[in-house]
């Protein structure tokens, strides 16, 4: 037994040294010495980032990996473990624990990592934002015979953003013996049925179904019945189909527009007539078979409108007016060129120079019942146009007048409030934007003399474009993200929500 252990114990020992010598061997660490032995170890050598360049377009992502190679030939992933920084990130981010980084602005950055007393970067390149989708709006609408409706293409981008591109897209209709559809995407019902509307855009496509519906035009209205001008001067004149089915739709751009005296007045396709000398001439829009007219009388010096303006009081120098609350985004860029009233205010506007915000008193108590003064005035004047449902004023023009809805006003595209006088537009529900929408004014239509009477809450969505005054009895506004009103007001009995808005009354 003696003689066993005495053989044993060495070999024992023997073994012990040899697995020892293996394990300083590995190396693997950084600290350069082996932790078992205190014999020298593993040393890093170098840092390497891959990839060593790199493009992504903005808004998109790219992952770097940090490899650490070691004095005996070992390589280890240390991307967890380094410490990482971008040299411009204004251009492009990275986070300091992954390696990932993120496109920022069009430029270039060093992207670099820090382990173990090393260093080493790549280069990251960023291109301009990528379209990835575009979408059609509105999806599947319903136009009768000669109706129409505008269509507008939302782009998408990689970096999150979306743009109004309408105006660079092309258009075609798969059936345009049912509708067609103009090169800037405006569609006008042809005959019962569907047709698809493909839109494309910088090689993406996008489409939606427009639905003509089988009721007839049993008659056509003109508005304004009677209207007089000066020579020289212009009447938007409105056409508003009646079908069979009782429903109502404006055809003003689908209808054939003629002048019975072009003499004395001549008149466009979109319905505006021109005053050649004075004299009168009935204005009458085709469609379908009917026809309905309207009486204009040129005379040789101009007529000032009959139609008088809302009058604000005591609220008119206010470009923000809440009977609750303003809620407004912390850090944001919303400027009010105006006066700023609520008695509850999450942050505080920023107004220009010169104007104030009052939270209580009698200064705010009068704007209140001005407010509410006003809106009797606007839902008092008698209607030019009654619908019994709702519409979407996209794709129209508009002459000064009162047009009042049953149903919800909507706004896709663009609007346009076409010469000098009162327009008053009145719904018994909603008001609604979409994105990027607008409300244009010509020749001599002025924000001053554009009131919105909406019963319900008025939602303007982001990056939207609108004009005139927004006159909340008892509903909420809401102002979309970048949406501004640079000529117009936001006021409420109720509440109102701001978000990096620029809003000048």
């Amino acid at each position: 037994m003696n003689l066993f252990k005495r053989y044993l114990n060495p070999l024992l020992v023997s073994a012990g040294l040899l697995a020892m010598a293996a394990l300083a061997g590995c190396g693997g660490g950084d600290q350069g010495r082996d932790p078992i032995l205190g014999l020298p170890g593993a040393t890093l050598s170098s840092l390497v980032v891959t990839p060593a360049t790199a493009t992504v377009a903005i808004g998109a992502g790219q992952q770097f990996t940090a490899i650490a190679t070691y004095s005996d030939g070992s390589s280890q992933d240390v991307s967890a473990k380094s410490a990482w920084t971008s040299a411009t990130p204004a251009s492009a981010t990275v986070n300091a624990a992954t390696g990932l980084s993120t496109g920022i602005a069009a430029g270039s950055s060093g992207i670099s990592a820090a382990f173990g007393g090393k260093s080493a970067s790549a280069v990251l390149t960023v291109t301009p934002a990528t379209l990835l989708s575009i979408a059609v709006a509105p999806q599947n609408p319903i136009i009768p015979v000669a109706a129409t409706r505008q269509l507008a293409v939302l782009a998408t981008y990689s970096d999150n953003s979306t743009a109004d591109v309408t105006a660079g897209s092309s258009f075609v209709s798969a059936t345009p013996a049912v509708a067609t559809v103009a090169s800037n995407g405006l569609v006008t019902g042809v005959a019962t049925g569907s047709s698809v509307m493909n839109a494309s855009f910088n090689g993406k496509t996008a489409s939606t179904t427009a639905t003509v519906p089988a009721a007839t035009i049993v008659s056509i209205a003109v508005t304004p019945a009677t209207a007089s001008i000066a020579v020289g001067a212009t009447q938007q004149f409105v056409a508003t189909a009646t079908y069979s089915d009782s429903s109502n739709a404006i055809i003003t751009n689908g209808a054939i527009w003629t002048s019975g005296t072009v003499a004395n007045a001549s008149v466009l396709n979109t319905g505006v007539a021109t005053g050649i000398a004075a004299g009168t001439s009935g204005i009458t829009a085709t469609a379908d078979g009917q026809s309905g007219s309207a009486l204009l009388t040129v005379t040789a010096v101009a007529i000032p409108p009959v139609l008088n303006p809302i009058i604000l009081g005591r609220a008119a120098p206010f470009g923000v007016l809440a009977g609750t609350s303003i809620t407004n985004n912390s850090g944001g860029t919303t400027l009010i060129t105006g006066d700023v009233g609520a008695p509850s205010q999450t942050t505080d506007p920023t107004q220009a120079a010169g104007f104030s915000n009052y939270k209580s008193g009698a200064i705010l108590a009068g704007a209140m019942t001005d407010l509410q003064a006003a809106i009797t005035d606007g839902n008092s004047r008698s209607c030019d146009v009654s619908f019994a449902g709702g519409i979407d004023l996209g794709g129209q023009t508009f002459g000064p007048g009162v047009y009042c809805y049953a149903g919800a006003i909507s706004i896709t595209g663009s609007l346009t409030l076409n010469g000098p006088g009162v327009y008053i537009f009145r719904t018994a529900l909603t008001l609604d934007s979409t994105v990027n929408s607008v409300v244009a004014l010509n020749n001599g239509a002025t924000a001053d003399n554009v009131s919105w009477l909406p019963v319900g809450p008025t939602t303007l969505a982001a990056n939207s474009v609108f004009k005139g005054n927004i006159l909340g009895q008892s509903a909420a506004i809401t102002v979309g993200d970048n949406t501004t009103l640079l000529n117009g007001r936001v006021l409420t009995a109720a509440a109102v929500t701001l978000r990096n808005n620029q809003i000048t009354k």
